[in-house]
């Protein structure tokens, strides 16, 4: 195992990779009482399109399927695992996102029983035509409960808007037309494909001891007799920078109408370290704008055009990048005015400097805070892992934001011009 440290946090992180790829991290937290574990494949809803190992040809698959494999890996012949890790002393779960799905457990007890009951529910997958067939129905009916939610469907409405073929543009389970075009079939082919232990990362967090954590996988790892592979062939994702449509409308039974400003962001060639910096720079310049601490805010509170629904985000991705603003809203076309105007205004020119310097200080402090969280550690670990850096550098990388590096990549990211109108109206 390798060991790293991280002086300035006082973190340490073991790390292997097996013989058969699987990367394995370890981060012992003395005295605590919860071991958190995640066993993450990077196969989210954006992997539609991929060669599978020793072909030379793209293979297509229905919208969904990674969301959907996540279902089934829970489905066992004969075994109830929710019962089994309840009886251990441990709660399971799973979640499947745009790039990875990562299953996980928190427990208190019975640590490396867990971990190999966590690693045989993922590694020995069961599917039947029967199973696979009635699993539709439960999905569907999960389709149509998110979309009846008012963020949920103004989020992926905005989505088409703004993309004309990237697979971001759809919902993460697929909908209800693709899921009932998976077939057994093809969960088993993107689960040797993509479930493969070169292309998957197990992280320990917790009060353990790492050489027998790291011996207890490599010892079951090892019986599998799986060689690494190289990596997985993917679609390149091609986009073109304009966006597919400028306004969206929709009605649907609401108390409030509510409103989503979303820009297509710029895209352009950038180590993973700089990507992650302009991420977090995105994430700084609108907080400086609309932050509940700034005036703007407080002005539109006051003025009833906006509730605790008003939230903003900024994504950056290497084959994606965009920013949204949303709220339930009195006046649409007031809130939308006063968004504009204030982004148009301060575009690149920030200058408030004490502000800025706070907003870092907070930052570093919540960073710091959720470091006493195994939760937040083993699921953002993981996360930066696969976006090409380690969550213990990012006092690094905020280190050197500045106000004018974060004028500058607003500036270049920002493209006032690529912008959807997204509107959820009442009934």
């Amino acid at each position: 195992m390798r060991k790293a440290h991280y002086e300035q946090i006082d973190e340490t992180v073991y790390q292997a990779t097996l013989d058969n790829g699987l990367n394995v991290f370890i981060i012992p937290k003395r005295d605590f009482q919860k071991t958190f574990v995640t066993y993450t494949t990077q196969f989210g809803s954006l992997d539609s399109k991929f060669k599978p190992h020793q072909s030379d040809d793209f293979v297509t698959v229905p919208d969904g399927v990674a969301h959907f494999l996540e279902h089934k890996l829970f489905e066992k012949e004969e075994v109830d695992l929710f019962t089994e890790f309840a009886e251990h002393d441990a709660q399971v779960n799973a979640f499947t996102t745009f790039d990875r799905t990562s299953y996980l457990f928190s427990a208190t007890n019975h640590i490396h029983d867990n971990i190999i009951r966590l690693l045989n529910m993922v590694e020995t997958p069961y599917f039947t035509e029967e199973s696979v067939e009635k699993e539709k129905g439960i999905i569907a009916e999960e389709i149509k409960m998110y979309q009846e939610q008012p963020g949920y469907r103004l989020m992926f409405n905005t989505l088409k808007g703004l993309y004309h073929q990237h697979p971001v543009k759809v919902d993460i389970a697929g909908s209800v037309e693709s899921i009932y075009e998976i077939t057994k079939e093809d969960l088993y082919l993107c689960y040797k494909t993509f479930y493969h232990p070169s292309n998957m990362v197990l992280f320990v967090v917790g009060d353990v001891d790492p050489t027998q954590i790291y011996e207890l996988v490599k010892a079951h790892e090892d019986k599998r007799q799986i060689t690494a592979q190289p990596d997985i062939v993917r679609d390149a994702l091609a986009e073109p920078s304009h966006i597919e449509e400028p306004y969206i409308s929709e009605s649907m039974t609401l108390q409030s109408s509510r409103l989503m400003l979303g820009f297509k962001n710029k895209l352009y060639d950038l180590t993973d370290y700089q990507r992650v910096k302009e991420d977090i720079e995105l994430s700084f310049f609108f907080e400086m704008i609309y932050g509940e601490e700034t005036e703007f805010y407080q002005d539109l509170l006051n003025d009833e055009l906006i509730d605790d629904t008003f939230s903003y985000q900024t994504v950056v991705e290497p084959s994606y990048s965009f920013s949204l603003m949303t709220s339930a809203t009195t006046d649409i076309d007031q809130l939308k005015a006063r968004l504009l105007n204030e982004l148009d205004n301060k575009l690149g020119r920030l200058n408030d400097q004490e502000a800025f310097d706070l907003l870092k200080r907070q930052f570093i402090g919540e960073y710091i805070s959720s470091l006493n969280a195994p939760e937040y550690i083993a699921n953002q670990y993981t996360k930066f892992y696969f976006d090409g850096v380690s969550l213990f550098e990012l006092l690094n990388i905020v280190d050197e934001i500045s106000l004018e590096s974060l004028n500058q990549t607003a500036l270049k990211r920002i493209d006032l011009n690529e912008m959807v109108d997204s509107r959820l109206e009442m009934k």
